[in-house]
């Protein structure tokens, strides 16, 4: 009986010194910074992935979506915000994606690349992260989207889409756009600016009028939103939200979405956010703040 307490009490103390040494060397993990990797073959298709000090297998990925109007943009435009989610120890997968042709407005033109084929590419970026997330000593379960401009339709179309099956539990929309339908508004087609047109159809693949409306609804979160995919939604809204000249940027369209969201046959939970005075890039010190408070406690809160 002595002898086999003694063996139990050596296996005990055994798994304890093994347990402990594992702890100590999850506590002591370094942060970690890998620039430029790439999730698919394009050049386009990279990433910059932020993994903070002290992660485990809990530790919540935020995947991070740059605007850019669909043709334009880089992730390292957002480095800064980046740095302050990883400081509150989250890791951040910030990336790049394929570009819309927006060259020469003015000329008839079908780009190589569309916004369907973008939503294409974050769902790429996110299976990436989560074959890496071992690897990288992060969870596979607490990941969410976080988007700007256009970054922000991205995310929202994927987080609401068919490819999202339980990856992404949070989206953050910060300004995006939210309807790319253009033939609902009295007289489009003399009213829009060519170059606008133009714009949708590279977008699309698909001219601007009443026949294809179904392809640009399919770019359109306030019309992708389902009662499928109750992902917790933040809207952040800049009082003063202009791009380009683009319509549908203002405060009833995003209304318009709160509401598909509270729609008792939808019913995504969500949260709308107006930061006062804000311009679509939140430029100004004080609206990044208030952005990133609100940023900060939908995820402490939802992920």
């Amino acid at each position: 009986m002595k002898i086999l307490l003694q063996s139990v009490c050596v296996v005990i103390l055994s798994v304890l010194i093994t347990s402990c040494k594992k702890s100590n060397k999850e506590q002591s993990l370094e942060a970690k910074i890998m620039l430029d990797v790439s999730y698919g073959t394009n050049n386009l298709q990279n990433m910059d992935v932020y993994l903070p000090a002290n992660r485990n297998t809990e530790t919540k990925v935020i995947v991070f979506v740059h605007g850019g109007n669909f043709f334009g943009g880089d992730k390292s435009e957002y480095t800064p915000i980046v740095a302050e989610l990883v400081k509150r120890n989250y890791a951040v997968v910030n990336i790049n994606y394929r570009l819309v042709d927006g060259s020469n407005l003015e000329t008839r033109k079908q780009s190589a690349v569309s916004v369907l084929n973008q939503v294409d590419d974050v769902s790429l970026a996110i299976d990436y992260t989560l074959t890496h997330a071992d690897e990288w000593k992060v969870s596979k379960s607490k990941i969410a989207v976080v988007g700007h401009s256009a970054g922000a339709t991205l995310g929202l179309l994927y987080s609401y889409g068919n490819k999202n099956t339980g990856k992404v539990k949070v989206v953050a929309n910060l300004a995006g756009a939210l309807d790319q339908t253009f033939t609902d508004i009295p007289n489009f087609a003399s009213v829009l600016p060519a170059q606008v047109l133009e714009f949708g159809y590279r977008l699309t693949g698909y001219e601007v009028n009443l026949a294809n409306e179904q392809y640009y609804k399919a770019i359109s979160p306030v019309y992708v939103a389902n009662a499928n995919q109750k992902i917790p939604t933040l809207t952040i809204f800049p009082q003063n939200n202009v791009v380009l000249g683009f319509p549908k940027q203002d405060r009833a369209t995003f209304d318009r979405f709160t509401a598909k969201l509270n729609e008792v046959e939808v019913g995504v939970p969500n949260k709308f956010v107006q930061i006062p005075g804000a311009d679509h890039s939140f430029s100004s010190a004080v609206s990044l703040q208030l952005v990133f408070i609100e940023l900060l406690a939908y995820l402490n809160a939802n992920l």
